[in-house]
C-alpha cells in the first residue's frame, strides 16, 4: 500500500512539474484603473503557476506592484521578471526611485532580471542615447546585486547602442499584428526571432512577447479565435522547445479593460480559468 501511495504521488507530483513547464514564462499586466493588492497577486500567480513557474510584470511604482510581485512570488516559490515602465524622463525617474527602494528593502534573490522598458523605441518615447543612459543607470543600482538588466523592443527596434549595455535581448514579435494567415504564423516568428540573432551576435536572445487573440476583429489575413490562438500557442511552444528559445508568452489573462482585440490576448479567462478550447501541452 505504501509503495502504491509513494508512487501515486510521485506521478501526481511529475504532473504538477510538466503542467508548470507548459511555458518558460507569462505575461502579467495590472489595470491601473484598479489596484489589486498582494493577495490577488498571488491568486492570480498562484494559477498561473499550473503553466509556469515564472511571470514578467511591467512596471515598478505604479499600484505600487513590484513590491507586491516580489513578495507573492517569493511566496509561491516563483521566478520573476521585473519590468521598468518608462515612457518620458519623468517616468523614469519614479520607476529608478523604486527600484532603489526595491533594491534597498527586498531580497531580489528569485528576480531573473530587469526588463527596463518596454517598446519605448517603436513608441519613439525616447531617442537612442538616451535610452542607453538610462539602462546604464538601472545597471548601476542592481548591478552591485548580481542582478541581470535586458530592454525589451520589436524585433526591427534592436540597435547596437542598446543591445552592447545590456546582459542579454529581449524581443517582441506579433504575427497577428503583421496581418500573417495563422498557418505562416509561428514560421514568421521564427525568422523574426533568426533576423534578431544574427544582428545581436554573441548575445543570449529571448522572445518577450508573442501570442493570438481569441476574440476582435480581423487584422488583414490573421483572424482572432480561440482555435487560431491555440494553434499559435501550440505552434510557437514546439518551435520554442526544438530550438531552445525561452518565451515569455503573452498574455496570462484576458484583460477586459482592454478594448477590443487587446483584451483577449489570455491563456486564461479573467477567471483565472484556462480558456475553453486552449490546450498548453504541445504534441511535439
Amino acid at each position: 500500500m505504501k509503495f502504491a501511495l509513494y508512487t501515486t504521488l510521485g506521478l501526481v507530483a511529475a504532473a504538477v512539474t510538466q503542467a508548470a513547464n507548459n511555458f518558460y514564462g507569462l505575461n502579467y499586466g495590472v489595470n491601473e484603473g484598479s489596484c489589486p493588492n498582494v493577495d490577488k497577486l498571488k491568486q492570480d500567480f498562484g494559477a498561473i503557476q499550473k503553466y509556469t513557474n515564472r511571470v514578467r510584470t511591467f512596471a515598478l511604482h505604479v499600484c505600487n506592484q513590484a513590491d507586491m510581485a516580489v513578495e507573492a512570488t517569493q511566496a509561491l516559490g516563483m521566478n520573476l521578471y521585473l519590468g521598468m515602465w518608462i515612457d518620458r524622463q519623468d517616468t523614469f525617474d519614479l520607476e529608478i526611485q523604486a527600484l532603489k527602494q526595491l533594491v534597498n528593502n527586498r531580497d531580489l534573490s528569485n528576480v531573473d532580471a530587469v526588463i527596463v522598458g518596454s517598446e519605448v523605441l517603436y513608441r519613439g518615447d525616447a531617442d537612442i542615447d538616451t535610452y542607453a543612459n538610462w539602462i546604464k543607470q538601472v545597471k548601476d543600482v542592481v548591478g552591485p546585486k548580481g542582478i541581470k538588466v535586458t530592454f525589451a523592443d520589436v524585433y526591427y527596434k534592436i540597435f547596437p547602442q542598446i543591445f552592447n549595455e545590456v546582459d542579454f535581448v529581449m524581443m517582441n514579435a506579433f504575427p497577428y499584428w503583421e496581418g500573417v494567415d495563422i498557418n505562416n504564423a509561428a514560421d514568421t516568428l521564427m525568422d523574426h526571432y533568426h533576423q534578431v540573432k544574427q544582428t545581436v551576435g554573441n548575445k543570449d536572445v529571448k522572445i518577450s512577447e508573442t501570442g493570438w487573440p481569441s476574440g476582435g476583429d480581423n487584422f488583414g489575413a490573421s483572424v482572432p479565435s480561440i482555435e487560431n490562438e491555440n494553434k499559435y500557442m501550440q505552434d510557437v511552444l514546439c518551435k520554442a522547445k526544438q530550438n531552445s528559445i525561452d518565451v515569455l508568452y503573452f498574455s496570462a489573462k484576458d484583460e477586459p479593460y482592454r478594448s477590443g482585440v487587446e483584451g483577449t490576448f489570455g491563456v486564461l479567462d479573467s477567471n483565472n480559468q484556462l480558456k475553453k478550447g486552449l490546450t498548453p501541452q504541445p504534441n511535439c
